[in-house]
């Protein structure tokens, strides 16, 4: 498999940059190569378009990491002679970077000591233990004391005398390696307890914070979630793009779990992205219209930590067409293979975002904010 990146926009060293990717079916090409139909690419593109648009809003203090996305950049494409139309994906990845409050850095600084505290407590030897430990220790000294030594002044040890040096070194050695020991049998007995406490201290951390969301359409197979939060839509499809529709919508959010990513999650317009399925994409200019009307709506408040995952899933209905909910699912759905005239009748009747639409969703996350 060949991953042909575009470099839409430049990443950092720091933080992650939004990206746009294609996927294409390729083995060696021993039969040359294909160029791809005018159609592919109009797909590719109002596909990328597409998902550009179902980008969650951020709102402070959740940041987005890398300049804005050309809406008329070309999709690269490419295949092998004899591949089937519409053998690709369509893939982009968007970085955003969340920073914490004074107060909530100052906070999480407490709750981690208390942790920290819970831990050592735990790992701290019994007095049975610790006695052990301390004999052995004092045992351990006493065998290295007990080794002949000498000053730079003094003449080299007899070999006698050397031999008492190495064999007393080598049973302080051991003596000591044995008082270790006692305490790492301690500390293993105690994992049980103390790995949970440390995971939830490292989640702790008072750096800010990297996540990125990837946006796909028609992925042969669904991904694993593993640590990162995963939405499907649709089915997976083995064919990628064929008959070029979308046939599925896959989101990962990648990043520490948290009130950060939940938020981001909770910020995803599932209704759009489940409006896309069975259907050609919208118009790359449908797409941009409907960024374009939820950002003259107006601007997502500032949100209080208090209320980020509130705000940030109200945030999630921002700009979101006129379209009947629908919840996602990874159960296998039929996509109907969609006629030219089909997709030309779809353009007439398919509703456009307004941008009353998105006002609309901004006042309801102002009232849940009590403004």
């Amino acid at each position: 498999m060949n991953r042909m990146r575009l470099n839409l926009l430049a990443a950092t060293v720091m933080a992650l940059a939004s990206a746009t990717f294609a996927t294409q079916v390729r083995a060696d090409c021993v039969d040359g190569v294909r160029e791809p139909t005018q159609a592919e690419l109009d797909f590719a593109a109002r596909a990328r378009a597409a998902l550009v648009a179902g980008l969650p809003p951020l709102a402070a203090p959740i940041e987005r990491r890398g300049r804005p996305i050309d809406f008329n950049e070309r999709v690269g494409l490419s295949f092998c002679r004899g591949q089937p139309v519409g053998s690709f994906d369509v893939n982009i990845a968007d970085g955003s970077l969340y920073k914490f409050t004074p107060a909530e850095a100052n906070d999480r600084s407490q709750r981690r000591r208390e942790l920290q505290r819970q831990i050592e407590q735990l790992e701290q030897l019994p007095p049975d233990k610790e006695s052990q430990r301390k004999a052995l220790a004092d045992q351990a000294r006493a065998a290295y004391d007990a080794a002949p030594r000498r000053s730079r002044k003094d003449p080299p040890l007899s070999p006698e005398q050397q031999a008492l040096a190495d064999k007393q070194s080598a049973e302080g050695r051991r003596l000591e390696d044995a008082a270790r020991r006692v305490t790492f049998d301690h500390q293993a007995s105690v994992k049980a307890q103390t790995d949970p406490l440390r995971a939830q201290a490292d989640e702790l951390q008072q750096g800010p914070q990297l996540f990125q969301v990837d946006l796909a359409i028609n992925r042969a197979s669904f991904p694993e979630a593993g640590k990162s939060a995963l939405i499907t839509f649709g089915a997976p499809s083995a064919k990628r793009s064929a008959g070029l529709i979308v046939h599925n919508v896959v989101v990962t959010v990648v990043g520490p779990d948290g009130p950060a990513r939940r938020a981001l999650v909770d910020a995803i317009d599932r209704p759009y992205l489940q409006g896309l399925i069975g259907k050609a994409p919208p118009e790359v200019a449908a797409s941009q219209t409907r960024m374009t009307a939820v950002a003259a709506a107006a601007p997502p408040p500032a949100v209080q930590p208090a209320v980020a995952a509130a705000a940030a899933s109200a945030a999630g209905a921002v700009g979101a067409a006129a379209r009947p909910a629908a919840q996602p699912t990874q159960a296998a759905t039929s996509a109907p293979t969609a006629t030219p005239a089909g997709r030309e009748e779809q353009k007439k009747t398919e509703p456009a975002p307004t941008v009353q639409d998105a006002a609309s969703a901004v006042n309801k996350l102002r009232g849940l904010l009590g403004r």
